[in-house]
């Protein structure tokens, strides 16, 4: 093995075998410290990356939802959507005789924003024309769930409800107010008091809302909603024969389904040629239901009859940064998770979830550009046992969090990711 380095064991190194976690124990089971144990460290290993796009992920009802677009020169165009329902808090609504509409507004609680603050956002909105059903009932009767997933689409009726060139500025407010037509008011007042007995004749009168941000020539700007919060809601303001300066408010509480829709644009940039090449020099990770990047360690096979036992493995990432990572700045955490025969992600559960994740780390390190797991256990599993020698990089909750990461694996001039082991035999 080129660069092989071996390490006399010393009263400190012996002091630290022996002062370490009981978790090191499977793993450290045949080390006996003794004056002549023999450590060996070697980063050489080879890896390799490759860029996949991210499967479609399940986004109903995420904590958080999405609006917005992004125009990122590395990551190319981003686009977020949101489909909601609404429920009535309360059953046989009665708008009074005559009811006119005066307004009606829909208003969003901003929880957060990615990109740019300073870029325009336009906001259109449109009535939905089918629910979100998120349940079938087959020939036998027998009700299954369905699955709603980030690019799952729903029939709108294409007509704007509000003014098309209403735009945010900038975030001056934690709240989003759009007025909308007094035609889609009037509907709601017009209409048969049969639609306002309970929430099931509603949700069948009225299938919801879906709102999206214009896609923009600026850097972009997505903004976050919380749409259970009590400011999340649809006021319809109205006067009666009887009554001025009345309104009602449609909810979006826990029974109204929501979901944001991800769109992502690569032609221009270099992801598009990166995935449908085998191997590249930089990878990319890109949460918005966007990028994985793929590492391979095909190395490790040979280290089958070493009778190695691994006391440590640090898989350690670097980053390039770019003048826009104050605008798109990477993720503070990445995620690591085995990729199986299948292709599906398989948890890395003896370092991850045994060991804790102040073990696992996964954590940027600003000052290094690095993030650097701790895989010991992964790495016995796959010499000793066959596992899988292919990881995947990827942004955590990634259908809630639109961080992007570039990753350097130049081997050119040796800055690229590295695989340091620490065995003996």
């Amino acid at each position: 093995m080129k660069h092989l380095r071996r390490t006399t064991a010393i009263l400190a190194v012996a002091i630290f075998f022996t002062a370490c976690k009981k978790e090191w124990n499977e793993l450290g089971s045949q080390l006996v410290v003794s004056d002549d144990l023999e450590l060996f460290s070697f980063d050489d290993q080879e890896i390799k990356i490759s860029v996949v796009k991210e499967d479609s992920l399940r986004s109903l009802n995420s904590a958080t939802s999405f609006i917005g677009y992004l125009n990122d020169p590395y990551f190319g165009k981003t686009t977020a959507s949101l489909y909601t329902e609404f429920r009535m808090p309360s059953t046989d609504v009665d708008f009074g005789v005559s009811a006119q509409a005066d307004s009606i507004v829909l208003s969003l609680d901003i929880a957060g924003y990615y990109g740019d603050t300073l870029s325009p956002l336009s906001i259109s909105v449109m009535e939905m024309l089918e629910t979100i059903e998120t349940t079938v009932i087959d020939s036998l009767n027998v009700e299954t769930s369905v699955n709603i997933y980030s690019t799952n689409d729903f029939d709108v009726d294409p007509q704007l409800l509000n003014t098309p060139h209403q735009a945010l500025q900038s975030i001056v407010n934690s709240e989003l107010n759009i007025t909308l037509s007094n035609a889609f008011a009037q509907h709601f007042l017009d209409a048969d008091s049969q639609n306002f007995v309970d929430n099931d004749a509603f949700q069948s009168f009225f299938n919801g809302l879906y709102i999206k941000g214009d896609q923009g020539l600026e850097n972009g700007l997505l903004l976050e909603l919380d749409l259970l919060n009590e400011n999340s809601k649809l006021t319809l303001y109205y006067h009666n024969e009887t009554a001025d300066s009345l309104s009602y408010d449609f909810q979006i509480n826990s029974s109204a389904d929501r979901m944001t829709r991800w769109s992502h644009d690569y032609s221009a940039t270099d992801i598009e040629p990166a995935l449908n090449t085998e191997y590249v020099n930089q990878g990319y990770v890109q949460g918005s239901v966007g990028l994985r990047t793929y590492v391979d360690l095909p190395d490790l096979n040979s280290l089958k009859d070493s009778n190695y036992v691994f006391h440590s493995a640090e898989l350690i990432i670097p980053y390039i940064s770019t003048e826009v990572d104050s605008i798109f700045f990477s993720p503070s955490k990445l995620g690591l998770a085995a990729v199986n025969s299948d292709g599906n992600l398989e948890v890395l559960t003896e370092d991850q979830n045994i060991q804790g994740s102040a073990y696992f780390d996964g954590n940027r390190n600003e000052i290094s550009q690095t993030y650097t797991f701790n895989i010991a256990r992964y790495i016995h599993k796959v010499v000793q046992e066959g596992y899988t020698s292919r990881l995947a990089l990827y942004v955590p909750t990634s259908v809630s969090q639109p961080q992007r990461l570039i990753v350097n694996n130049n081997a050119v001039d040796s800055t690229g990711l590295r695989l340091k082991l620490l065995v003996s035999h």
